[in-house]
């Protein structure tokens, strides 16, 4: 296991277990829609599973790893609307950068 692998577990940790707590925080509020919170924590919970368990998915690990970026962005570009009647685009290209640099150390591992 060398740094990629580290950078990757840290990264994703940090990443989908803020979006976890995120959208179980907002699924309690309920000031946003379900299933827009549903969708964010299984964002999260596929981004951490994927890099943790490469071999359970085998060839469609990458693929459920984008799923769950993806996921995650669109439930916060959601979520922005929904809350604030606006996109904050500095915090979906924050969120973009993180997404670039999972799959860019996902990829190089």
């Amino acid at each position: 296991m060398g740094i990629d692998y580290w950078a990757l577990l840290i990264t994703v940790f940090l990443y989908g277990g803020l979006t976890i707590f995120a959208g179980t925080v907002q699924l309690k509020n309920k000031k946003i829609n379900t299933l827009s919170s549903i969708a964010m924590i299984i964002g999260g919970f596929l981004i951490i599973l994927t890099s943790i368990n490469e071999n359970n998915f085998g060839y469609f690990t990458f693929y459920f790893l984008i799923l769950g970026l993806l996921l995650i962005h669109f439930s916060a570009i959601n979520n922005g609307i929904k809350l604030y009647k606006k996109i904050t685009i500095r915090h979906h290209l924050i969120r973009l950068l993180v997404s670039l640099l999972i799959i860019i150390i996902f990829l190089l591992r």
